[in-house]
């Protein structure tokens, strides 16, 4: 994505801040997943039986449902099941984290102008609602978000009301030897803005001739039908394509590494040319594949190829809206005055009425659960018993009737032995992608109206995504009228170390990697890319900067079956298929069971397992199959 540009189908999508939901409390640090929210689960990793053998206390209540996880899958499962149940029932939630929303967080900012700002800390927009499944629309309506009011709140002359319509690339020191930016203006001439870059010959020519549309030169020599030249884009790696195709050299390639990686949860070193194609990158101009996609494209790719929609679905937390939304409708005493789209924003959330005893739904935060059996055999059982660790660290047990797990595919492999072993390495198959998702509150964005930009793209360097915050106005949030006003800028970064390995390796990698920096390293890395960036132009980070909040998400995006990696895709059977099996009282949702990472992927999981836990309802159709349907 190139930042300047005001709308685009997907940014970062999946996909936490140290103030509240409802809070305007400066935020300052490392937030999401934090070491304090992980201790507990990773403590029970490392010893997995560590309490097995000890003593319990004992709940009194048995709830109707109780769900394990409070992002949008299980918030939604258990609306759900509220509203298909046939008669009044009682649902206990269990969040192991600090906050709801999972991956949907929202960052709070109190500038020293006196103004509150909001910002998404994970999950960002709805994506292509066109593309929803009857069950996702049927829910955004059942909880009050309606699609259409996004078009008034989204400015959609913002950017080139204020002269952000050009385009800055980045060459940082330390990558590059040299810190350069450059300008360039939408209609530049390739070869012109290139010749001001430090890339060599052989980089500017081969970039010129792959940005030239009109371009005859055909990279796949020999091959007369569509099907089989996207047969040959399936098999090799974008990488692979421009080196073998186009003659890239390693300049080239390093100017493309991460344009897929917001998409695909990799660089072009582990995406298909198949899903570059999708993607909207170069080099394709010759081979006439048409505007549809290709059945071995991946979700996110035919996703990209078939939505219509403009990218302005966002409320100003992101899909931490969304989050809101189902808790209003859920449990209304704890977000009091939430009337409304508007009133999503500005209410403030009550956290001493999420988990009180006596009411229908109970959220408790900080519990943390670590073991899972029926009451007897899984199916004849009447009762389903959880073990979990309560904010104090005291084992307890709850007994419910039913159990939605919306919580990560790799924690439920752990959490029982009832399972088979095929259907266990099936949840070890769902390797989370990590991310890095920074919000920086200036104090004003002169240098980048200087500039005439309103993002930077980093080329190879630590960043992926830089660029100002959506213009977007929902309740008291608006976008500033004047640089001279405090903004949010939001940095992003998809942890993956490249080099050629697969995508299930290099999120492996990743994590380790995040998880080795802290606080003072990334936002060192922020401060350096903004003065090298917009010093000319009058920006001071020591100056300028008022709080940064960088949201670190080790467990980020679900993995999304993709080739060259996953031969079985899309034919199967696919891993998610057996992962998302139910068993006795027992239902999976989350955007895992999908593997497809998008909010509707999640609302859509929960409604099949509420399905699954409540046969005789009729809950409306969901998508069965990771990403959109493809075209007949």
């Amino acid at each position: 994505m190139d930042g300047a540009h005001p709308i685009t189908r997907r940014d970062l999508v999946h996909g936490a801040a140290l103030a509240a939901l409802g809070g305007a409390a400066q935020a300052q640090g490392l937030a999401g997943q934090t070491d304090a929210d992980n201790a507990t689960a990773h403590a029970w990793r490392d010893q997995p039986n560590r309490w097995d053998d000890q003593a319990a206390l004992r709940d009194e209540d048995e709830p109707d449902l109780l769900v394990v996880g409070a992002g949008i899958s299980g918030l939604a499962g258990a609306w759900w099941f509220r509203e298909h149940a046939g008669r009044p029932v009682t649902i206990r939630v269990l969040e192991a984290a600090s906050e709801l929303g999972g991956h949907a967080r929202r960052n709070s900012f109190t500038s020293r102008s006196g103004a509150t700002l909001i910002g998404y800390g994970g999950s960002q927009s709805l994506d292509s609602p066109s593309l929803f499944s009857p069950a996702v629309h049927a829910l955004l309506r059942g909880v009050g978000i309606d699609l259409q009011r996004f078009n008034s709140a989204f400015d959609h002359r913002w950017h080139q009301r204020h002269g952000l319509t050009g385009h800055a690339v980045h060459f940082g020191r330390a990558d590059w030897g040299q810190a350069r930016t450059v300008l360039r203006a939408a209609n530049e001439a390739p070869a012109a803005w290139l010749a001001r870059t430090p890339l060599g010959a052989t980089a500017q020519r081969v970039l010129a001739r792959l940005f030239d549309e009109a371009s005859s030169h055909d990279p796949l020599p020999g091959l007369r039908t569509r099907a089989a030249r996207a047969g040959v884009l399936a098999r090799q790696t974008y990488a692979q394509f421009l080196r073998r195709g186009w003659g890239a050299d390693d300049e080239t390639l390093r100017w493309f590494q991460v344009s897929t990686q917001g998409y695909f949860g990799v660089g072009i070193d582990a995406t298909t040319a198949l899903d570059a194609w999708a993607a909207g990158l170069p080099g394709f101009q010759s081979l006439d594949l048409g505007e549809r996609p290709f059945a071995a494209n991946s979700p996110s790719g035919r996703q990209l190829r078939l939505s219509t929609d403009d990218y302005i679905h966002h409320f100003p937390d992101g899909n931490a809206g969304v989050v809101r939304a189902l808790l209003r409708a859920l449990l209304p005493a704890a977000l009091p005055g939430a009337e409304g789209m508007d009133g999503l924003v500005d209410a403030p959330l009550l956290s001493e009425r999420l988990d009180e005893p006596g009411q229908p739904v109970r959220i408790g935060l900080r519990h943390t659960v670590v073991g899972l059996r029926h009451r007897g055999p899984p199916g004849p059982a009447q009762r389903v018993e959880l073990r979990y660790l309560d904010p104090q660290g005291r084992l307890r047990s709850v007994r419910a009737r039913q159990v939605l797990l919306a919580c990560w595919h790799r924690v439920i492999a752990r959490l029982t032995d009832e399972l088979p072993a095929a259907q266990r390495r099936a949840l070890d198959d769902q390797v989370k992608v990590p991310l890095l998702y920074t919000n920086v509150l200036l104090s004003n964005w002169r240098a980048f109206q200087a500039a005439g930009v309103s993002g930077i793209r980093v080329v190879d360097g630590f960043w992926g995504d830089v660029a100002l915050d959506f213009p977007v106005a929902l309740g008291r949030q608006r976008p500033p009228a004047s640089p001279d006003e405090p903004i949010l800028l939001h940095l992003g970064k998809v942890v993956v170390p490249g080099g050629g390995g697969s995508a299930r390796e290099q999120a492996a990698a990743g994590r380790k990697q995040l998880l080795a920096w802290d606080f003072s390293f990334i936002e060192g890395q922020v401060r350096t890319l903004l003065d090298e960036a917009l010093g000319a132009h009058g920006f001071d980070s020591g100056r300028d900067i008022e709080a940064i909040t960088v949201n670190r998400w080790a467990h980020g995006y679900a993995y999304e079956y993709m080739r060259p990696w996953d031969a079985y895709w899309p034919r199967g059977p696919l891993p998610c298929e057996t992962a998302r099996r139910g068993w006795g009282r027992v239902a999976i949702a989350n955007s895992d069971a999908g593997a497809y990472a998008y909010a509707h992927s999640a609302i859509d999981q929960a409604t099949r397992a509420v399905q699954e836990l409540l046969p005789a309802a009729r809950l409306p159709e969901w998508r069965r199959f990771p990403g959109p349907a493809m075209p007949t």
